[in-house]
C-alpha cells in the first residue's frame, strides 16, 4: 500500500484510515519510526515484528503444544523466512 499524505502545519501528519484500521492504531498511541534513505518508516509499538508467529502462538502469550499438521506448517514458514533472508 502506497498513500500520500500531506504535511501539515506543526509538521503533522494524518495516518490513512486504511492503515489505521488494518493495525488497529489508536489516539494516543506511540509510533515509533526510523530513517531509511530518504524514507521516514513508521512502525506500531505494540504489534508482534512477526504477526504470523503471534496468530500461531508462537511469538507471545500462552504457549501449548502444537499438533502434527501445526508443527507442519510452522517447520514450513522457518523454510520459507529462511529462503527469504539469502
Amino acid at each position: 500500500m502506497e498513500k500520500k499524505v500531506k504535511v501539515l502545519s506543526g509538521f503533522r501528519l494524518t495516518i490513512p484510515e486504511e492503515a489505521r484500521q488494518q493495525l488497529m492504531i489508536k489516539v494516543g498511541e506511540e509510533l515509533e519510526f526510523r530513517m531509511e534513505g530518504n524514507r521516514l518508516v513508521y512502525k506500531a509499538g505494540d504489534l508482534p515484528d512477526d504477526p504470523v508467529f503471534t496468530m500461531l502462538g508462537l511469538a507471545a502469550g500462552e504457549r501449548r503444544k502444537l499438533d502434527e499438521f501445526e508443527e507442519a506448517v510452522v517447520a514450513e514458514i522457518h523454510e520459507k523466512l529462511e529462503r527469504s533472508r539469502l
